[in-house]
């Protein structure tokens, strides 16, 4: 029997190959530096864990949204007056702000609501300076309120929304009234006085169906014998309807806010 024949004569199978030559490169270095490489690692998980704990974490942050919002009031004007007269005005006058990178505008009836949307790292204050510079020189209808510049607070926003609904079948538009009446007045006069009290809620707002009215139905025949003008009528009965803060009165240590209440409560 013959032995193997060496292919490379002359050479130790057994020596380390040369530099360049089939190291592995990062498997051979972290093989022959394993204690190196573990300290590397062990440092690198230390400073994670400190960084982990360090890390600040809140529900809420405060967010600073790069959005504004132009609202006007025009107390009876149609959808489509309100865009002709307010809301095309109002996006003119708005539409050259710096940074401004998207907007749109909403129109229905008596309001206007015109959103601007910059761009993020936008300084919101000083955007808010440019908008009301063009605010104060813009021509809009007397009977328009001036216009109210709001900023989207996210924090604001309410957490939880609750919507009621009523098992009965309405069977005719009276029903439909009579069943929105009575969940709007349950939500007011019951559900929120039982969510205002529980732990950690700040504010319930009620929103939607329809609230008690009470209709005054005028003789017109009576109107024109007294030559009294409805708009009269009108302006007494909202006089009487309202509460009037009288001021304080303060007696020894003891002080009292005083207000003549005067909203009507029934028909009487």
């Amino acid at each position: 029997m013959s032995a193997p024949r060496d292919e490379y004569p002359g050479v130790d199978p057994h020596a380390a190959p040369p530099a360049g030559v089939g190291g592995g490169g990062l498997v051979e270095f972290s093989t022959r530096r394993r204690v190196t490489v573990a300290m590397f690692w062990v440092t690198m998980f230390l400073f994670g864990c400190i960084a982990l704990f360090a890390l600040k974490v809140n529900l809420l942050p405060d967010l600073s949204y790069p959005t504004l919002t132009v609202r006007t009031e025009y107390t009876g004007a149609a959808p489509s007056e309100i865009e002709t007269l307010i809301s095309e005005p109002v996006e003119e006058a708005v539409g050259v702000v710096k940074n401004l990178r998207k907007l749109k505008s909403i129109s229905r009836t008596g309001q206007s609501d015109v959103v601007l949307e910059f761009a993020w790292g936008t300084d919101m204050d000083q955007a808010s300076l440019e908008v009301r510079d063009k605010m104060e020189v813009l021509q809009l209808p007397l009977e328009a309120k001036a216009p109210v510049l709001l900023r989207f607070n996210p924090s604001t926003q309410p957490i939880i929304r609750l919507a009621l609904s009523s098992k009965a079948v309405a069977k005719t538009s009276a029903d439909s009234i009579r069943q929105l009446t009575e969940l709007r007045r349950y939500a007011d006069e019951d559900l929120k006085k039982k969510l205002e009290p529980v732990a950690g809620v700040a504010a319930v707002k009620v929103g939607g169906g329809l609230e008690d009215e009470i209709q005054v139905d005028i003789d017109q025949q009576k109107l024109a014998q007294l030559n009294l003008p409805i708009e009269t009528v009108i302006q007494r009965l909202q006089q009487e309807n309202i509460n009037i803060s009288g001021g304080r009165l303060e007696q020894g240590s003891q002080r009292y806010l005083v207000r003549t209440v005067n909203q009507f409560a029934t028909l009487e």
